[in-house]
């Protein structure tokens, strides 16, 4: 894994323990009390870990001059006693009043000088030099009351940061300051941003106006850009302070809540020794694979703030926690039950069999811990319906039996010891093309404007290209691709296939990289709107698209929104899915000095779209590249899939006929094949292994070419024997 310089230990104490399993426990929201009780029953179930402590800054400093230090002492000393593991949370997101009453000048304001009502969490202005001075006195206090109990392995600071886009003016300042910095002069800037632009040129730095109501693409990057630095800097300033202060063994991370408006997916593990996640997706028919559209009057079963569904979205939440510090990862929150926050209505416990799926799914991709928000359901607070393991009653039901029946098969994939995701297929993503999306996307959303999850939706779309057909994806970021160590050719090597989606936003270096990834072998897939804007959100002038059209033997001037879903054909007339969203009209003659060998795959059946390539392909060097045109259907990229797996090595995964089977696989650190076989469905599947195997919870054999059958549901690994 990628640490930072004064972490010498790694995620567990003494390198790869296992995978621990667990849940956040709050002991000071019970009634009565617990503690025995509780710490019974987790070990019952298999608990490992436990978060605790991060939501009760009152409980710990209850006035400026008070502080309640010793209250978590004997839930620390009963984990100690049952042999599990503690991450303690600094508190630093959830403020008590006194805070708001003392220090106005701390509160957020998510728009200028309008500053948050109290009553929530995450309400303050994290940058603020008096709120840190804060911070750092409880901070201190708690770390070093407990840095050395023996339960301790882990600190998490602060809690799934970047909840605003703070307008208050500091940081409006230090925007203002880090422009000055890059661009020297505002001569410089209205030249760069285009500012002459409806008369929104600068005569002075003190010119630029607030960003409540900017319309300008550019300064929109750059202030989403700002605003993700804050919010590093806050969790960089919280991690050095607390790593002078504990044990070089103890990590320290976060709970990362995956696209908040104030942070960057793809930069924010440089502030964390390791990367802990929440791995929130929808369950019930939600998780179904394929993905099914909802039926007239039928209730979608994601929560508000879980964008997509299938069992596709589960994984690529996965495979995008990994992105993050492009090693394993800890999930710090997952579904318990239902989970329901306020009025935002989803309570959509699990089918039987989906809690364990998706547990198993996690470790699959990557996690080296799973643990659940939270131990038990609170009776009073706006998460009063969030399941947890218990339920309002705390005595053990459906869900507790299906949290403890899930530990043994954890604990048997453990012993295989550590284990690297299959990654065959590279997919670069910019979370700057995902800002720009929000704002000017190739989707339409139902008000007319642009769909602010334009691209989600469609990085789903292409993920399922990987997902479908059983091969792994490791996703990255084009700022990742740029640092990335390996040359081109090596990448390739590693890598055989190369999706670029929808790189709206994007440097030279990057789409260079690409083509010389090509060129030494690789076969890339450009998606639509890649290359179209420089990295300053200001749309090149070149014939698009930029740097790769010559190699992939394409040019395109002109492009259209889709109405609604297109079938795509062969040449020869066969129907392989659906374009939607978006076309690039793409023109595969006169474009570069071979332009004739690029090759019109697919074209969508419609009388003017026709006539534009929706999937070409051009030999280029050692390697190839090919151009999709528009967004895929699930049928297309399974299609897709097909398409690319002449680049790709043989996989010789189990098989099924039922397309609800899907098969994640990873590689043990001795070399054997470990598949992950899951039946995201109601019917029972029939499932062949290719070659002898074991599997993995209940050590039965299997012979090459045996058959089993997985019910609704259900989950099985299976390892590969030795040859």
């Amino acid at each position: 894994m990628t640490k930072n310089p004064e972490f010498t230990g790694v995620f567990q104490p003494a390198g790869f323990e296992g995978i621990r399993y667990g849940a956040a426990y709050y002991n000071e929201y019970h009634q009565t009390e617990r503690t025995a009780e509780d710490f019974r029953l987790m070990a019952e179930a298999g608990v490992t870990v436990i978060r605790v402590g991060e939501s009760v800054w009152h409980k710990w400093q209850p006035t400026p001059t008070t502080f309640n230090l010793d209250w978590l002492q004997p839930v620390l000393d009963a984990a100690a006693a049952n042999g599990i593991g503690v991450i303690i949370g600094t508190p630093t997101y959830a403020v008590p009043i006194w805070v708001f009453q003392n220090h106005p000048e701390v509160i957020a304001e998510p728009a200028t000088g309008a500053k948050v009502p109290y009553g929530h969490r995450q309400n303050v202005d994290y940058s603020h030099p008096t709120f840190r001075a804060l911070s750092e006195v409880l901070i201190r206090k708690i770390v070093e009351r407990y840095r050395n109990h023996p339960a301790v392995i882990g600190w998490q600071v602060d809690n799934e940061p970047g909840a605003f886009i703070l307008h208050n003016a500091g940081v409006f300042e230090a925007f203002k300051q880090k422009l000055r910095a890059r661009y020297g002069t505002v001569e410089a800037l209205n030249a760069a941003w285009g500012l002459t632009y409806w008369s929104h040129a600068l005569n002075e730095w003190d010119d630029l106006w607030r960003p409540d109501g900017n319309t300008n693409p550019s300064y929109l990057l750059a202030w989403r850009e700002h605003q993700a630095q804050v919010t590093n800097d806050f969790l960089d300033w919280q991690r050095k302070l607390v790593r002078t202060l504990i044990a070089d063994h103890q990590y320290i991370t976060t709970c990362v809540a995956l696209n908040r408006p104030g942070m960057d997916n793809q930069t924010i593990g440089e502030a964390l020794d390791v990367t802990s996640v929440n791995v929130y997706y929808a369950s019930q028919d939600g998780l179904s694979h394929p993905r099914r559209p909802l039926e007239p009057g039928e209730l979608n079963p994601a929560p508000m703030w879980v964008p997509l569904t299938g069992s596709s979205y589960l994984n690529m939440i996965c495979d995008t926690a990994w992105s993050i510090k492009q090693a394993p990862f800890l999930v710090t929150e997952t579904n318990g039950s239902a989970i329901q926050q306020g009025p935002a209505t989803a309570a959509f416990p699990h089918w039987p069999g989906q809690f364990k799926q998706a547990a198993i799914a996690m470790v699959s991709r990557g996690a080296q811990l799973v643990e659940y928000w939270h131990w038990h359901t609170l009776p009073y607070g706006v998460e009063n319906h969030w399941g947890g393991i218990l339920p309002h009653s705390l005595q053990p039901g459906r869900t507790y039996r299906a949290f403890q029946e899930t530990a043994p098969m954890l604990e048997a994939i453990a012993k295989l010891g550590p284990l690297q995701p299959a990654q065959e297929i590279a997919m670069v993503i910019s979370t700057a093309s995902k800002w720009l999306f929000e704002f000017q996307g190739p989707l339409r959303g139902g008000n007319g404007m642009a769909d602010p999850l334009g691209y989600e939706k469609t990085l789903q779309s292409m993920y399922e290209i990987a997902y479908n057909s059983g091969y792994g994806v490791r996703l990255l970021g084009d700022n990742q691709l740029e640092a990335e160590e390996l040359s081109p050719a090596e990448f390739a090597a590693v890598h055989p296939v190369m999706i670029l989606h929808s790189l709206y936003v994007v440097s030279d270096e990057t789409l260079e990289f690409a083509r010389e990834y090509a060129l030494a072998g690789g076969h890339l897939l450009v998606s639509p709107r890649t290359g179209y804007a420089k990295p300053d959100a200001v749309i090149r002038t070149d014939v698009a698209p930029a740097i790769l059209g010559e190699a992939g033997g394409v040019a395109y001037n002109e492009y259209s929104m889709l109405a609604k879903q297109y079938p795509a054909v062969t040449e020869r007339g066969s129907v392989v899915g659906a374009g939607y969203g978006w076309l690039d009209e793409l023109e595969v003659e006169g474009r570069g000095s071979d332009a004739s060998s690029a090759e019109t795959v697919l074209r969508l059946d419609h009388p003017f779209f026709g006539q534009f390539g929706a999937l070409t392909t051009k030999a280029f060097g050692e390697g190839r590249v090919s151009f999709l045109a528009t967004y895929p259907d699930q049928q297309l990229s399974t299609w897709l899939g097909g398409f690319l797996a002449d680049s790709l090595p043989v996989i010789d995964a189990p098989f099924s006929e039922s397309e609800s089977v899907v098969v994640n696989r990873a590689t043990t650190e001795d070399g054997r094949e470990v598949y992950f076989v899951f039946n995201w469905s109601w019917e029972t599947a029939s499932v062949r292994v290719l070659n002898a195997a074991t599997d993995v919870e209940s050590g039965t054999a299997l012979a090459a070419g045996q058959s089993f059958e997985l019910g609704a549901w259900g989950v099985r690994v299976v390892v590969e024997e030795r040859a």
